[in-house]
């Protein structure tokens, strides 16, 4: 027989020789024995017994007990938790922000509308500048500025038709028509009521600027009716201009034909000058007066041969050379260029005047002459001492003037 275990001869029926015996008896325990055995076969070179170890024996545990195993799970949750509260801190400030540039567009479009477009523009620029790559920011900016610049120039045409340049003017406002044929955005509505009345303020203009230098009724009234198919309040003003020009002349004429003792004709010329301004107090009140003169006239005549008869050679030379006394005069420059004159007389004679003349010359501010008009007093009948009262325009002056009354004529009671 030979050992097992070294491979020695060993006694018959024995596998294990004395000495490997002795071995595994100081071993005292199975596991002691197991690894004796296992050191032997590995110093013998037995594979087989190496081989049964191998897969007789479990694999030693790793311990889970030490500082190392409680860091593996701690780590990855600190890093979760600092990622996750970046994560939430920058969530809610790109919120903020969205929240804070959604506000500023909404604040650019509301004042874009209400054609602020100075402010809108600038709420525009605060807004590109936390978000750059806004395209909807950029473009509102784009078609702000635009509606900014097209108001820009009507602005200007505005002072260019304030300063009499209207071929300026005109040219300006065609080219802003131009460009806003092909904008529909909302933005423009300001932009195109502003357009709008640039072109009223322009057509009155055009009209004011003839009408100037119209004298007769027919060719005012065609002017009226051109200018009464215009809207607004400069169209309105125009309007009324017109009509007061046309029962200006219209005084003139029916004036000029009492004069002439004509009250026929004064009567026919007062009511075609209330055919075209039928709200005008003054001309219809002349009409009263032109009837009026006609009885006091007829009455005068009839009179002035029994007055004559009556009165005193002085006195009847005061009463018709010193009966008025002009107690003042202005002259103002409406902002239309025409001369607005005003003032007052005082009935000095012995006894009530009736319709007084007063004749005013016009100069101007370096001492040129100007023109003459003629106005009527108010109230037609003046009782001795009483104060009367006069107004009148001339049209085109253009210019500061000085008037001063040079004659006055009147109808002695």
């Amino acid at each position: 027989m030979y050992c097992h275990v070294c491979g020695t001869k060993s006694s018959p029926g024995d596998s294990t020789c004395r000495k490997c015996r002795t071995k595994l008896k100081d071993a005292s325990t199975t596991e002691e024995q197991i690894w004796a055995e296992t050191a032997v076969g590995l110093e013998t070179g037995t594979g087989d017994t190496a081989h049964s170890l191998s897969r007789q024996q479990p694999a030693p545990k790793p311990n889970n007990k030490g500082p190392g195993r409680a860091f593996s799970w701690i780590i990855p949750l600190l890093l979760a938790a600092v990622m996750g509260a970046l994560l939430t801190y920058y969530y809610n400030q790109e919120s903020s922000m969205n929240a804070e540039v959604q506000s500023l567009h909404q604040q650019a479009e509301k004042a874009a509308l209400d054609g602020e477009y100075t402010e809108a523009l600038q709420l525009l620029d605060a807004a590109i500048a936390k978000r750059p790559n806004y395209d909807a920011l950029v473009q509102d900016r784009q078609i702000t500025a635009k509606a900014f610049n097209l108001m820009n120039q009507l602005n200007e045409a505005a002072a260019s038709l304030k300063t009499g340049k209207l071929s300026a003017g005109d040219k300006t406002i065609q080219a802003v028509a131009k460009e806003l044929k092909e904008r529909e955005e909302p933005v423009f509505a300001k932009v195109r009521m502003a357009l709008s009345n640039r072109k009223v303020t322009l057509a009155v203009l055009k009209v004011k600027k003839e009408i100037d230098s119209l004298t007769t009724v027919e060719a005012l009234a065609e002017k009226l009716d051109t200018v009464s198919k215009l809207k607004g309040n400069e169209a309105q003003a125009v309007q009324k201009q017109i009509t007061d020009k046309l029962a200006g002349i219209s005084y003139k004429q029916a004036e000029q034909q009492v004069k002439k003792k004509d009250f026929a004709a004064a009567l026919l010329t007062v009511d075609q000058g209330l055919s075209y301004a039928p709200e005008d107090d003054k001309l219809t009140a002349y009409r009263e007066r032109v009837l009026s003169e006609k009885k006091a006239f007829e009455k005068a005549e009839a009179e002035r041969i029994q007055l004559a008869e009556q009165q005193a050679a002085e006195e009847d030379l005061k009463n018709r050379t010193a009966a008025v006394s002009v107690v003042n005069v202005d002259a103002a420059l409406d902002n239309y260029g025409d001369l607005y004159i005003s003032g007052s007389i005082v009935n000095n004679a012995t006894r009530p005047i009736s319709s007084v003349t007063i004749m005013v010359d016009i100069y101007g501010t370096d001492g040129t002459y100007l023109g003459q008009t003629y106005v009527d007093v108010y109230p037609s009948w003046l009782e001795v001492g009483e104060e009367g009262f006069f107004e009148t325009y001339y049209y085109g002056v253009y210019e500061e003037a000085q008037v001063s009354v040079v004659n006055a004529t009147w109808y002695l009671e």
